[in-house]
């Protein structure tokens, strides 16, 4: 019974995303990698996922790409998390998009919606090394990266 319920979930999950896709018409949106690293972005105030307590608790890294469009009104829409390590980083990824100042922009710096990605890395520092020169033991896909580092205690 449970797994026939967690069918019909995936389902209608999956049905309910391809409705949204066909509605809003980016299904077809080409990704444009590192899209936010061209000089019309550098007025976004960006910044970086906050670490899920329970991933610092157990010394948890990982990493998350999310996907999202850019509206010409900078709106976010069509936020999917592509890859991730973890569901925590997951959901912290995807969260902290919709908060980066997007309103603060001026509006049209784009004439069509862009699909672009960002890739999260939750890391902590080695010694007095920065994580972010760190080899990882983990991927996900993604040239704009932002580092959110735990501390551990």
């Amino acid at each position: 019974m449970k797994s026939l319920i967690g069918v019909l979930l995936i389902t209608f999950l999956v049905s309910g995303r391809a409705a949204a896709e066909v509605e809003n018409g980016y299904s077809d949106l080409p990704v444009t990698e590192n899209e936010l690293q061209a000089d019309k972005w550098s007025e976004l105030v960006r910044f970086p996922a906050r670490y899920p307590q329970s991933a610092v608790l157990n010394g948890t890294e990982g990493c998350a790409t999310v996907e999202y469009v850019i509206t010409p009104e900078n709106e976010i829409e069509d936020i999917r998390v592509t890859l991730a390590t973890n569901r925590e980083f997951a959901i912290a990824a995807a969260k902290v998009v919709q908060k980066w100042k997007w309103a603060d922009l001026p509006t049209n710096i784009i004439s069509e919606p862009v699909r672009t990605q960002t890739k999260f890395d939750f890391c902590f520092n080695k010694g007095n090394q920065s994580c972010t020169f760190v080899a990882a033991d983990y991927s996900c896909p993604g040239e704009d990266v932002i580092y959110s580092r735990g501390m551990r205690r």
